[in-house]
């Protein structure tokens, strides 16, 4: 099957690009990449003098590729940039049109701005299927991401260096239950925060390292510690959609402590493959109990380990998808 792939590669957070191209490659494919974001000089130059003149430029980019790549699936990566003219001249020839979500449930005003513009679209969240729904979309699907074997992986000989760790993004709510945890247990932080936060804030010294890291820096990371936290940044807005790292962290094998959202116990049997929480005096005991159970700890990473290599790979993801929408 020839695909035509579309994703914003200029964002530094959406590592899942690569997995998702090398994948349909390694699955037989013929992949055509295109990268919609202002990556170069001309684009970002482009993008800053008018939004509209980037944005038209973008699509005349891609209904060039159609044109020339003749594939039989147009598949973009949360296709912020693709307006419905585009969208509606790609369906002209005959070719598929796919996109897959990553935002809900918080910038689900965006999706639903989009959604209805493709024959399939998929999103992390499925509690946010009844609100595209209510807005008189039905081609919507819930389809969580998942991990990439190659890169996600458990690493052999690695020490425990830290006791909890958490690798991603500054957002308020992470600062918030962060700053309280580091008063009672040794908590390092891998993420771009330093600019963040408050230079006086105690949470600075906790900071192991700043600025982006890149996914193999992450595998790293999750291997050298005890207990790996996912705190999703709706957390305590919506307690439904997942981010990535659910599947990153279990596919290497670490041992994941995450906010409850509903779809995970679907995904995971909560205490046996993960550990979940509700608030942050439930986080706390759950941390002071397996920071001293070593034996508890790691049967519950190997086994979300074991879950994460036979039902939540990329691969299966696409699968899933392309049975969707009738490809398979």
């Amino acid at each position: 099957m020839k695909i035509l792939l579309s994703v914003p590669g200029h964002l530094k957070t959406v590592p899942m690009n690569d997995y998702v191209f090398r994948t349909l490659k390694e699955m037989g494919h013929e992949v055509r990449l295109f990268n919609f974001g202002a990556h170069g000089f001309y684009q970002q130059i482009l993008k800053k003098i008018s939004e509209e003149r980037f944005f038209s430029y973008i699509n005349r980019k891609v209904e060039g590729l159609v044109n020339n790549f003749r594939p039989d699936v147009f598949f973009t990566i949360c296709g912020f940039d693709h307006g419905r003219t585009s969208i509606e001249y790609i369906k002209n020839k005959c070719v598929l049109t796919i996109c897959w979500w990553l935002n809900d449930p918080f910038q689900l005003k965006r999706s639903l701005r989009q959604a209805a513009f493709y024959d399939y679209y998929f999103t992390n969240s499925k509690g946010t299927i009844k609100d595209y729904y209510a807005n008189n979309i039905k081609n919507v699907f819930y389809l969580p991401v998942g991990c990439y074997p190659p890169v996600h992986r458990k690493l052999m000989n690695e020490d425990n260096r830290y006791d909890v760790c958490f690798a991603g993004d500054w957002h308020h709510v992470r600062e918030e239950i962060l700053s309280s945890l580091a008063q009672d247990f040794d908590v390092s932080i891998f993420g771009p925060w330093k600019k963040k936060i408050n230079k006086n804030s105690h949470l600075t010294k906790n900071v192991v390292r700043d600025g982006f890291f890149s996914p193999e820096e992450m595998v790293n990371i999750f291997n050298q510690s005890k207990i790996i936290l996912n705190i999703h940044t709706w957390l305590g807005k919506w307690d439904y959609g997942i981010n990535p790292r659910i599947f990153e962290a279990n596919g290497c094998g670490a041992f994941q402590v995450s906010d409850y959202k509903e779809e995970i116990p679907e995904l995971y049997e909560p205490e046996r493959e993960i550990v979940l929480y509700k608030n942050t005096g439930e986080l706390r005991e759950k941390i002071s109990f397996f920071l001293t159970h070593d034996k508890e700890r790691i049967d519950i990473a190997e086994k979300g380990l074991l879950k994460t290599l036979r039902y939540h790979t990329y691969e299966q993801r696409l699968r899933e998808m392309f049975q969707i929408a009738r490809l398979e």
